[in-house]
Parts: structure tokens; C-alpha cells; sequence
């Protein structure tokens, strides 16, 4: 008797167990993969759910099928990488031949778009760099050979109203190699020039003239030596205060070449130089709109019509002309 309850209890307690996971187990179907993926985790009644991040929230999101979109510079900037990476991933037929036809698209579209611009340059004059600075060769040796001239007689003209002071130190090496150069324009040009010493002693070899610097080389903020700074029609101090304009020329060693050319620069950002000579010095900016102009240059994207209408009169007059 007491067998067979044992046997009946095993029995029972086999088949409640079996209805049990046949009730409460998911089966192995499509209703097995609908439970795993809509499972929720047990929470402790009264214990609030752990926060859902972003990246968790939006993958669990529904994805939002799109439909076919216009292909314009917005969409292939967003899907190009998109395929392109697909199709290094995953290199199937579809993947690779989808990345293909946008790119010979993506290449299509910037040929349609570079000769429409070499259309529009070739008929509007503004545009054509080609009338600012000429591409043949004959063009360009003939600006290159004004602004050679202008330079060579800017100098001419500011050694006639004042001079280059060189600071030095006597450890300079550069220095002593600097001053051969100063006499060579001293030479060529008429440029007077002072020689400097920031330390009081005079570059190995020296046989200029040395002046001690009384605090100039650091009033100017100067750095290195040696440093060349032009000064126009140098006057005395007038009760302790210097009435003097310096224009800083160079910091470090350069040769007489380009030496020539930071002393013509420096004369034409100032109002010391004839018309004629800043004419020259001014032809590579032909057709260059002025820094005031572009500062004050307002545009409406919105209205592209607008925008040629706005700049024509700007360029035009940097030619000399009006619209």
C-alpha cells in the first residue's frame, strides 16, 4: 500500500510538473521567438525599472521604412558611406553593385557640375581668373616683371625719406651676415641703415658703427636679431616722447632679394609710396575685392539671383571700371 501512494505521488507529481512547463514554457515555434522577443524581465513589486539608455531605446524602436528619395548633394553625403561600407562588410552582388551605381552617380553629377562652372566662367569676365592674372607664360612673366619694378623703385623712394635700423647682438652669427647684405642695398638704392646692439657689442667682424639700444628692441616687441625696421623721416624726441613711425621689416637673416621685397611691402601698407610704384606693387591684387568690401559683403542664399547682382558692382570696381 505504502508502495504503491509512493508510485501514485511520483506519478502526479510527474504529470502537474509536465502541464506545468507546457503551460508556462515557450514552445519552440514562431510563438518561441515572439516570447524572446517581447520578454520582460521580472521587477520586484514596488522597486522602480532600471532607466533605459538612448542607444537601447532607439534600437528597440520600430525601424521606419523610407521609400525612394531625391538623390541631391544632402542624401549622398548621408547614404554614399553607408553603402560603401555595406559593401566592404558584407561584399554580396546587390551590396557591391548599390555602392557602385551611386558613386558612377556621385562622379556624373561632379562632371555636370564642372562643366556648367567652366561655362559660366568662360562668359562672365568677373569670374575668369585668367583676365585678373593672365596663364600664358608672355601674361605672366609681364606681372611678374611690374611687381619686380615696383618693388625696386619702392625702395628708391623710401631711401630718399628715411632709413633701416638692424638691432644685433655680439653673439649673433646671422648678423654679421646680415650687414654685407644692408651695404649691398646701401649700395643699389640709396638706403642709409644704423646698426643696433641690444647687448652693446658689435657681430664678430663688424667695422660699421655700433649703437647701444636704449629699450627700443623690446618697446617694438621685437624677438630676434637680427631684425630690420624702417623708419620714415626719423625725427628727435620732443620732450621725451618719439615721434617716430617704425615700420618692421623683417625678423631673422634674408637675403637681398627678399630683403627688397619686405621693404617695399612695408612702404606700401603705409601712404609713403608714389601712385605710379603702388600700382605695381598692387597688380596681383587686380580683380581682388578690398577687406573693407568683403567686411561689409551681405549675401541671401535664400535669392541666388541676388547674389551676382551684389557682387558685379564689388568686383568691377577693383578693375578700375563700373557695371
Amino acid at each position: 500500500m505504502t508502495s504503491a501512494r509512493i508510485v501514485l505521488s511520483i506519478a502526479l507529481a510527474t504529470s502537474f510538473g509536465a502541464v506545468f512547463a507546457q503551460d508556462q514554457a515557450p514552445g519552440l515555434g514562431d510563438s518561441y521567438g515572439d516570447a524572446f522577443v517581447h520578454y520582460h524581465p521580472y521587477v520586484v513589486p514596488g522597486q522602480a525599472k532600471p532607466p533605459q539608455s538612448k542607444a537601447s531605446a532607439a534600437a528597440a524602436a520600430p525601424h521606419k521604412e523610407v521609400g525612394p528619395q531625391k538623390v541631391d548633394v544632402a542624401w549622398l553625403r548621408k547614404n554614399y558611406p553607408l553603402l560603401e561600407e555595406r559593401a566592404i562588410n558584407d561584399p554580396i552582388d546587390a551590396n557591391v553593385s548599390a555602392y557602385l551605381y551611386v558613386k558612377r552617380v556621385t562622379m556624373d553629377k561632379a562632371q555636370r557640375f564642372s562643366e556648367m562652372v567652366a561655362k559660366v566662367t568662360k562668359e562672365d569676365p568677373l569670374l575668369d581668373e585668367n583676365n585678373r592674372v593672365p596663364y600664358a607664360s608672355a601674361g605672366a612673366r609681364a606681372v611678374q616683371n611690374a611687381n619686380y619694378q615696383a618693388q625696386q623703385q619702392a625702395v628708391r623712394e623710401l631711401a630718399q625719406i628715411g632709413g633701416l635700423m638692424i638691432f644685433v647682438d655680439g653673439t649673433c652669427r646671422f648678423c654679421a651676415m646680415q650687414l654685407p647684405v644692408l651695404q649691398m642695398v646701401r649700395r643699389e638704392f640709396g638706403m642709409e641703415f644704423l646698426v643696433v646692439s641690444i647687448d652693446g657689442t658689435a657681430p664678430k667682424g663688424t667695422t660699421a658703427e655700433v649703437l647701444r639700444d636704449t629699450g627700443l628692441f623690446k618697446k617694438l616687441g621685437l624677438r630676434l636679431t637680427p631684425s630690420i625696421v624702417y623708419v620714415p623721416s626719423p625725427k628727435g624726441y620732443a620732450d621725451g616722447v618719439d615721434p617716430n613711425l617704425y615700420l618692421v621689416v623683417a625678423q631673422g637673416y634674408y637675403t637681398a632679394d627678399e630683403l627688397v621685397k619686405q621693404i617695399a611691402f612695408a612702404g606700401h601698407s603705409t601712404k609713403l609710396l608714389s601712385k605710379t610704384t603702388m600700382a605695381g606693387l598692387e597688380v596681383w591684387d587686380r580683380g581682388v575685392a578690398s577687406t573693407d568690401d568683403l567686411r561689409r559683403l551681405e549675401l541671401d542664399a535664400s535669392h541666388p539671383e541676388t547674389i551676382k547682382q551684389a557682387l558685379q558692382p564689388l568686383l568691377m570696381k577693383q578693375y578700375g571700371q563700373t557695371p
